[in-house]
């Protein structure tokens, strides 16, 4: 039957060439779209390296020095540090709560905040950034040390004075996590000269800043808190903390609920607790804009395959409804009205199989030319080729099938002498 609908498509080349350029070039068009779409999936789910469920960020303040509700006679006027630690230590002894942690402003994650670092080993140079936290930061956004190992190791290297490394600066300065931990590695923080050696204690997973960001290399300081003891009480804007409540506990009034309790055993000193804010909330703002753009994009690709859809059904249900002295005839002489009607299902599939070669051989030379789409992140090209093959057929198949079958399926039922008579 292969055979014959090819003979017959060769015989009607001249009828059919406008139809199989435009399956060509419909069948590039949707590959290239299918791979963009792809890829935006692909760099949304991937691991952002960090667990954002049932954590919040606790917000602490200070209350001016000219408002009426300032305390002149607390203790910790000058290092209010010790009274941001009081507060810190009854947040972290909440029963809701599983574990907290302080980090500087800088390693807060879904914020735009950084500090620049420089890593150096021998002619090697990578640019990245220091985040500085708290050990107990790893429990609470449950990094992971890569490898699978838990966080509780990369917790018990950071309390030993140990920086922590992500996979891609193990991998780029030593080959690999295994090699790299305990080496040292010489970083420039911005802001300075000098190189520091650093100890590697641990290395983490990949991170990046949110679902449409590039992996990043990092390394993260630990936090002391003797350092902060001897603070001002103004520092408290720059050691946000962070709780993971437990599982149990988290509900849509937690928040409501945290605030209501604990307003006045945080109010130590000028200390106050100022806000309860779900991690979930910055991870949207800052994912609104590529989420509006990927929705736009999405549109787009939907608009186009509306026309497309019309253009195809069209073109087949226009043609098969001029061959309707054709299927007349050949059921006078015999053939059955579903052998019809999967010789033009044939034909039409076939001219898309047709198509679909030059397609391959076009897409090959345009992702060797770079003129496919690219991704911050790593994405393996057989994934892309078999989905965008597979999506391009099945919905170019789709039409083709829809633009045959129905005009096709009222043929069948017209009486031959009658279709032989009109003619």
């Amino acid at each position: 039957m292969i055979k014959s609908i090819l003979i017959q498509l060769w015989n009607e080349r001249k009828s059919v060439i406008l139809i199989w350029v435009e399956l060509l070039v419909v069948s590039v068009l949707m590959w290239y779209l299918a791979d963009a779409l792809y890829l935006q999936y692909k760099q949304y789910t991937s691991p952002v390296g960090i667990n954002i469920d049932h954590v919040y960020h606790v917000q602490l303040g200070t209350v001016p020095a000219g408002s009426a509700d300032y305390d002149t006679t607390t203790v910790h006027g000058s290092e209010g540090g010790s009274d941001i630690l009081i507060a810190y230590d009854r947040i972290a002894h909440n029963p809701n709560v599983s574990v907290a942690c302080f980090t500087m402003t800088i390693a807060f994650p879904y914020m735009w905040n950084n500090r620049f670092a420089t890593f150096k080993r021998d002619t090697i140079i990578r640019n990245g950034f220091v985040r500085y936290v708290q050990p107990s930061y790893y429990r609470v956004f449950r990094v992971m040390e890569a490898g699978g190992g838990s966080p509780e190791v990369l917790e018990k290297a950071a309390m030993e004075n140990n920086c922590i490394v992500t996979a891609n600066v193990a991998k780029d300065f030593f080959g690999s996590a295994k090699k790299a931990s305990h080496k040292q590695l010489a970083i420039t923080d911005q802001g300075t000269v000098d190189s520091v050696m650093c100890n590697i204690g641990a290395v983490c997973n990949l991170m990046r800043y949110n679902e449409f960001d590039e992996y990043n290399y990092v390394y993260y300081k630990p936090i002391k808190i003797d350092e902060i003891r001897t603070v001002n009480a103004d520092a408290v804007g720059w050691l946000p903390i962070f709780i993971r409540v437990k599982a149990s506990a988290d509900n849509s009034s937690f928040a409501e609920n945290f605030r209501h309790d604990m307003a006045q055993q945080l109010r130590v000193g000028n200390i106050y607790l100022k806000d309860v804010i779900p991690m979930s909330y910055y991870r949207n703002e800052m994912l609104r804009e590529k989420v509006e753009q990927a929705k736009g994009y999405i549109t787009v690709i939907f608009f186009f395959l509306i026309n497309v859809l019309l253009g195809i059904v069209g073109t087949f249900w226009f043609r098969t409804q001029q061959r309707h002295s054709e299927m007349g005839l050949r059921m006078a002489m015999g053939a059955s009205r579903y052998s019809i009607f999967g010789s033009l299902l044939g034909e039409g599939l076939l001219l898309l199989a047709t198509a679909m070669v030059p397609a391959i051989f076009i897409i090959f030379n345009m992702a060797k030319l770079d003129v496919m789409q690219i991704t911050p992140i790593p994405v393996a090209l057989s994934g892309r080729i078999i989905f965008a093959f597979l999506f391009t057929l099945g919905v170019e198949a789709a039409m083709i099938l829809i633009g045959i079958s129905f005009p096709a399926w009222k043929a069948m039922h017209l009486q031959p002498a009658d279709v032989l008579h009109e003619e």
